[in-house]
């Protein structure tokens, strides 16, 4: 008993360091509530052991359908439920920490081959499986951590409905690599040239996601100053447009005033030639022209 304990720990005990690693990216990445990381950790135990990498339990379709449905729920259920924010924001981010994920995983398993093919696979199974967990674990950590200011940057844009096709291409592409790797977990596929392949593709579907992420951003960026733009370029027309009524206004103001100056002068001297019916009827004529204006 204490035998086969022995043999069984260190494997499990490495293979849990891996998934509380995974769940470190997720909480750190994308804030959840205490309750969700409490249930992460509670499931990520019988996920290590009905995992296929350690064969803990005989492997069937029943044990590796409850893998499948526990890793979902540890990457995807639990972080979408109990994190924060819009579910756009918060699907993209478990998306993008899922490929950098099977990335790591992928890259494993394809290094495992290469040990295997320059003669290096005479190590003991647990020190095979160490190497894999270190390897495993620092990609996580130097991928999630190199992207860390693309996904804040893309986050906040991710909100928005034009971010959807985007998002769509996400998950197609994480769940075509997804089901990539169930395949060779459920298969036992060790042809490497399939890894190979499904490590290229996993590789190729994270720059992807940057360069479009990147591309979508930048155009936010230039939308959002366009708009800057064109707001400022609003309120200097109106100040424009504000002047030159101002300036209108005050020639208006300057050529009535001339014209009552030279009306003044006109009455005045019809006043000193004692014709002054006809400078009342001047008079007349001024009122009625101040209030046609006035009625204008």
């Amino acid at each position: 008993m204490i035998s086969v304990v022995s043999q069984w720990l260190p494997p499990f005990l490495l293979y849990c360091l891996v998934l509380f690693t995974r769940i470190h990216e997720i909480i750190r990445m994308l804030p959840c509530h205490t309750v969700g990381v409490r249930i992460a950790l509670l499931l990520a135990t019988p996920a290590a052991v009905v995992s296929p990498t350690l064969h803990c339990v005989p492997m069937s379709v029943w044990t590796l359908a409850v893998w499948s449905v526990l890793n979902c729920c540890i990457y995807v259920g639990l972080p979408l439920w109990y994190s924060r924010g819009p579910w756009r924001q918060r699907l993209y981010m478990v998306i993008h920490l899922a490929l950098i994920f099977l990335i790591s995983y992928l890259l494993v398993l394809a290094l495992n081959h290469v040990r295997g093919k320059l003669g290096y696979a005479s190590l003991p199974p647990l020190m095979n499986q160490a190497c894999g967990t270190v390897i495993e674990i620092g990609l996580i950590i130097v991928l999630c951590h190199a992207t860390d200011r693309y996904a804040l940057r893309i986050i906040p844009r991710a909100g928005n409905r034009s971010f959807d096709p985007f998002l769509f291409f996400s998950v197609l592409q994480s769940f075509m690599i997804g089901l990539a790797v169930l395949v060779i977990s459920m298969r036992g596929i060790t042809d490497p040239v399939f890894i190979a392949c499904t490590f290229v593709c996993a590789c190729a579907c994270l720059l992807t996601d940057l360069v479009l992420g990147s591309i979508i951003w930048r155009e936010h960026d230039m939308r959002a100053k366009q708009h800057e733009a064109d707001a400022k370029q609003i309120i200097l027309d109106s100040y424009v447009e504000s002047t030159a009524n101002l300036m209108q206004r005050a020639e208006t103001m300057a050529k009535r005033r001339h014209d009552a100056r030279n009306q003044l002068a006109v009455i005045q001297l019809l006043a000193q030639r004692g014709q002054t019916e006809q400078a009342l009827r001047h008079v007349d004529q001024l009122r009625e022209e101040c209030a046609q204006e006035m009625r204008q």
